[in-house]
């Protein structure tokens, strides 16, 4: 096929320890086919051949080759992440409020310390979100000894006003700096020391020296990517799991994989849920709360830290089994320092998409909002009984409630004199004599109209929210109130709602969608022409689709049989159960 290989004086460096050999023409074709197969059938152009010294093997082969490096690589943190697994101590009972680094080790006084002095530690931070994105406080655990990290925000009990995305080094964590520290690296800052988290990567946003230019020996292991990599789910298993709705053949995986928060991976590999409610302090709570229930927002960081350490223990020997090339691990290592260095219009590009968005989400639940409208006019004449999306919808209407006596306040009602009633032709010509004056106009609409004035004392105090439409309709709508931006109409209307595919009439190959509850999403396919007793508008979906006539491979598919037509579950055609 005329596809260009090494030059020979390149191959002589890279395959040192093997010869040059004729192949059998037979072996030289099955070779073609199965590039054909793939689509290689097109010859390349030929280039000349180059001819250089390339830098000499790390073994006897290409495969030695890289193993070699990628042990050379991770070797160091290897041994760092070895000793840290040894053991590690109790967690203090007392933690001190000041504001930095406090290192604790059993048996001693705590005491201030610039940054964590061993080479490998379990980290975790926590953020108060009502003071911005920059760290409160966190707590980290070595081989020897405990640290608590605390901001001098916390210790004041008032932050910062938050401006922008932007933060200065004195409001981040140091791990290998003092304050006054250059950008030069030190040989301390180039040694190798590793960091281990539970998605690391949010606490590594929140650590200073990683917004250096010069990259330091710290690497980071996240525990959420290995447990992914050695029990992660799928889609369809992420989805099911969040359902807890177990099938009998879905049990068989759920005990060896779980979801990735760190309460449902310890539960998996360490057999326990965590407790995680202190959390919500951070969610809703101030700085000044949080600094009243110190001691006990330290030991529920200190337990994330416990928690993660214990996963550690059993998921690490597990990812090193499964992926023994130690490139693997050296991957991982090398990608957790990636960041994307940006300029001031990094913060235009956000603001911008933010803009977007918003403009994006308004104009669809406007377009959305117009289409509940046009679906509510399906009412009249009963027409929604003949829609194949909207068929099944509560087209219930809630009638206007009055009272059936007037109360002792009311005005008296005087009728209306005979003659002072204006018939419909009057009434016409009338305004249309007055459309040049709408005062006149105003006038006679008035009293057209009085008369229901009369009626308002009838209306009960808590009023039925859009009597006369149907309860699907009204579930998208919002009571009036005094809000200056309450809108009248389905606002509330969002694309994650399960009337939206219905009103966007939406189809999968040709088949309308429905849903069935605990089936999900499927495909209405006709079943038969014979019509039959029944809500659902078999004729029309006849217009639209055919009843399949070769049903030779239906009989493996898990068709489900409703009345006049057939149901296929989306969720298991994408599990692969059908063809």
């Amino acid at each position: 096929m005329n596809i260009q290989m090494l030059s020979y004086p390149i191959y002589k460096q890279v395959f040192q320890n093997y010869t040059m050999t004729s192949h059998n023409i037979d072996v030289i074709e099955k070779y073609k086919r199965k590039l054909e197969e793939h689509g290689i059938k097109k010859e390349s152009d030929m280039i000349e051949d180059v001819d250089f010294v390339i830098p000499p093997l790390e073994g006897k082969d290409l495969e030695e080759h890289f193993k070699n490096i990628g042990e050379n690589q991770c070797k160091p943190y290897k041994d760092i992440i070895d000793l840290l697994l040894l053991n590690i101590p109790p967690k203090p009972e007392k933690w001190l409020l000041q504001s930095g680094w406090t290192r604790y080790i059993p048996n001693s006084e705590p005491e201030k310390v610039d940054y964590p002095l061993e080479r490998g530690v379990v980290f975790d931070v926590e953020v108060c979100i009502n003071a911005g994105q920059t760290p409160t406080l966190a707590t980290a655990v070595s081989a020897t000894a405990w640290y608590g990290w605390i901001s001098q925000s916390l210790i004041d009990g008032i932050s910062k006003p938050v401006t922008s995305q932007q933060h200065s080094e004195d409001l981040l964590i140091p791990f290998e700096s003092i304050k006054t520290h250059c950008f030069k690296l030190n040989e301390y800052q180039q040694m190798p020391k590793i960091i281990i988290g539970h998605n690391v990567s949010y606490d590594r946003l929140r650590i200073k020296e990683q917004y250096w230019l010069n990259r330091t020996g710290t690497r980071f292991l996240d525990t959420m990517s290995l447990h992914i990599c050695a029990s992660g789910l799928t889609s369809y298993q992420r989805t099911v799991l969040k359902s807890n709705k177990i099938n009998e053949e879905d049990e068989s995986w759920q005990s060896s994989s779980s979801l990735n928060s760190l309460s449902d991976v310890h539960k998996l590999y360490c057999g326990t849920h965590i407790e995680k409610e202190t959390r919500n302090i951070f969610i809703d709570g101030s700085l000044l709360q949080i600094r009243e229930d110190f001691d006990n927002v330290m030991d529920y960081c200190a337990g994330d830290v416990i928690a993660t350490y214990n996963i550690l223990k059993v998921l690490y020997p597990m990812f090193i089994e499964r992926f023994p090339h130690p490139v693997t691990l050296a991957g991982i290592l090398e990608l957790s320092t990636a960041y994307l260095p940006v300029n001031n219009n990094w913060e235009r590009y956000i603001n911008d998409s933010e803009q977007t968005y918003n403009d994006l989400e308004i104009e669809g639940r406007l377009l959305l909002a117009r289409r509940a409208d046009q679906a509510c006019q399906l009412l009249h004449n009963d027409k929604y009984k003949e829609d194949l999306w909207m068929w099944d919808q509560d087209w219930e209407i809630k009638e206007l409630r009055t009272k059936r006596t007037l109360p002792k306040n009311a005005p008296k009602v005087v009728p209306q004199n005979k003659s002072s009633e204006i018939n419909i032709e009057e009434e016409d010509d009338l305004i249309f004599n007055n459309l040049i004056g709408s005062k006149f106009v105003y006038k006679d609409l008035k009293n057209k109209f009085e008369h229901l004035n009369d009626k308002l004392y009838l209306l009960p105090v808590n009023r039925t929210l859009l009597a006369g439409y149907p309860n699907w309709y009204r579930k998208l709508c919002s009571k009036p109130d005094s809000s200056p931006d309450w809108i009248p109409g389905p606002h509330l209307i969002t694309a994650s709602m399960q009337v939206t595919p219905k009103l966007l009439n939406l189809t999968w190959e040709g088949y309308p969608l429905h849903y069935i509850r605990g089936l999900g999403w499927g495909l209405l396919v006709p079943f038969t022409s014979d019509e039959t007793e029944g809500k659902f508008p078999l004729a029309k979906l006849l217009e639209k689709c055919r009843i399949p006539t070769d049903k030779s491979g239906l009989a493996t598919v898990d068709f489900i049989n409703i009345s006049d037509y057939w149901f296929l579950s989306l969720q298991m055609k994408q599990r692969g159960d059908f063809p």
